[in-house]
Formats: structure tokens, C-alpha cells, sequence
């Protein structure tokens, strides 16, 4: 089974403002002084460290939770799937919705709305987790292991994801 996670409104906002400000910041200088009249970091340099950057985001974000035989595996755009075995979850429970002003979650380290929201998280009453999500406001499923970190989830259908989740797990989860 596979349970979709779509670009939310909040996340298509940052990506186009961080597309927009870097045209403005890259393209600005070179029309009002020419490329060959700009410092080299300037000029050369700093285009190709954001390039690079935003690529990497590109590539890292997600786009879909799939379940397999034997575990649950979160497919990037284009980069490689992170697998979950199912031996691996503990339990599965209702995970916090991610707001724009904190409900008990905060970035430690990640990605904050360019292409999704992904990296660590702290989360009030859990700690330290890894979240991987797309959209704000909507509900999140909430993976604990029996060793690492917790998996946040944020799909298109997480009753729907929650539902099968269980059902490949038994009972106990």
C-alpha cells in the first residue's frame, strides 16, 4: 500500500518565496552590474553552494509512505528510500499537528517548509524526533522504536496509513 504525502499550502508558499528570493538575490546583481564586474564569491561561488543546496532539499523530500512485506519505507523524490522494518515499531499512536507557532513541536534540525517539513523535531512529551511530513495543521502519526529515534509521519490519508500500519503489525502495537 502506498499513502501519498502532497506539498500543503505552507510548504508551497516557502518553496516559492526561497525561489523567488534567491531569483531576486542572483539574478538583481548581474542585470544592474554584469557578471564580469561582480566579485568571484559573488559571482560564482555563492549561486552554486544555494544551487546545491536547494538540489539536496530537492532531492531529500519526501512523497509517499509505502508499505512492503516486511517493512515501512518512506520514498523520497529522488534520492534513496528510508526503510523501517516493522520489527523495528513498537508502537503507533496519534502524532502531534505541526503549527507554524510551536503546539508542543520545534525544529532542531531540518528543513522548516522548503519541499516539506523534515529533519529532527522536538516534540513536547516525546523528545527527539524524526519527522517527515508536507503539510501543517493536519494530523501526523507518531512511530515508536524499540531502538532510535521516533518516526513522525504526516500523510494525505493517516487514518488510512495508521489502519494498514496496525494491521502489519498486530495487536500490540
Amino acid at each position: 500500500m502506498r499513502f501519498p504525502m502532497t506539498l500543503g499550502r505552507a510548504a508551497k508558499v516557502v518553496t516559492s518565496f526561497v525561489a523567488l528570493l534567491l531569483l531576486y538575490l542572483f539574478a538583481v546583481p548581474f542585470i544592474l552590474h554584469g557578471a564580469a564586474r561582480l566579485p568571484l564569491l559573488v559571482g560564482a561561488v555563492v549561486p552554486v553552494l544555494v544551487l546545491l543546496t536547494l538540489a539536496l532539499t530537492f532531492l531529500w523530500a519526501p512523497r509517499a509512505v509505502r508499505l512492503d512485506a516486511d517493512a515501512l519505507v518512506i520514498e523520497r523524490l529522488a534520492w534513496f528510500e528510508l526503510r523501517v522494518p516493522y520489527s523495528e515499531i513498537a508502537h503507533v499512536s496519534p502524532g502531534p499537528s505541526l503549527g507554524l507557532l510551536g503546539n508542543g513541536v520545534l525544529r532542531v534540525a531540518g528543513n522548516g517548509g522548503l519541499m516539506g517539513f523534515t529533519g529532527f523535531f522536538w516534540v513536547r512529551d516525546v523528545g527527539v524526533v524524526r519527522l517527515w511530513a508536507t503539510q501543517l495543521g493536519t494530523p501526523t502519526l507518531l512511530l515508536r522504536r524499540h531502538r532510535g529515534r521516533p518516526l513522525v509521519l504526516g500523510v494525505d490519508d493517516n487514518d488510512g496509513l495508521s489502519k494498514a500500519l496496525k494491521a502489519h503489525l498486530g495487536p500490540w502495537a
